[in-house]
């Protein structure tokens, strides 16, 4: 049985321009894997190849057995002007991908989005229209949303992007929480930030490269000088 996330031998490419080239690598199951890499490098083409946006031109993405993925893209694609309060917002997560008109919410689904407000540290502002929320309520709103679907693979896509280091933290201290009996796979650019709270590392650039102490990627990339602390 499979425990883990396996890419083998996966190829991608756009045209003649290959974003990803024969790489093999796992995202091992119920850890925080950060993807780390420059812009245009091929992270969110690794990840659009594990939610199934793309399909690879060689080589195979397999799943452990039971999974089921939640994708929170950045936030930033996300219509705020939307009516709707963060207990409406979490509570559409537990809604199948069926459009099924006039569908009732059961009592079990509204006790999955309390529970996902509360994992994600909303509790209070459940009844907040998503358009006074800050960003970094929202973006936690959008992963309770996920949580609320079952989901046991977060896929994030940039949940950092705009936020303060504070804020950062914040949300890092909770996806820590989620890790017991949830895989997170987290694209992000704050580099330093996010490999202190990393269980494994990806560094992206075109191939790929599996580190599984994340300090290392780190004075690696400190000795290159691609970033400072």
């Amino acid at each position: 049985m499979i425990e883990k996330i396996s890419y083998k031998d996966v190829r991608y490419c756009y045209g003649d321009v290959c974003a990803v080239h024969e790489a093999t690598f796992d995202f091992p199951k119920n850890a925080i894997t950060a993807l780390i890499g420059p812009n245009g490098g091929g992270k969110s083409t690794i990840v659009k190849l594990l939610v199934g946006l793309l399909k690879p031109d060689h080589g195979h993405v397999k799943k452990f057995e039971g999974a089921t993925i939640g994708y929170v893209p950045q936030a930033t694609t996300f219509d705020r002007a939307f009516p709707a309060t963060i207990y409406d917002l979490v509570l559409m997560g537990t809604k199948d991908n069926k459009i099924t008109p006039f569908k009732r919410y059961t009592k079990r689904d509204k006790e999955k989005a309390c529970e996902a407000i509360k994992r994600l540290s909303l509790n209070g502002l459940e009844n907040r229209s998503i358009n006074q929320l800050s960003l970094g309520q929202l973006k936690r709103g959008l992963i309770a949303r996920a949580i609320a679907s079952n989901a046991n693979i977060l896929v994030l896509d940039e949940p950092d992007e705009s936020l303060d280091i504070e804020s950062s933290k914040n949300l890092y201290k909770i996806l820590v929480t989620l890790k017991k009996d949830t895989t997170i796979i987290i694209v992000s650019h704050h580099v330093a930030e996010i490999l202190e709270v990393a269980d494994y590392a990806l560094y992206v650039m075109e191939h790929v490269k599996f580190y599984n102490e994340p300090k290392q990627l780190q004075e690696i990339l400190l000795n290159d000088g691609i970033f400072t602390l």
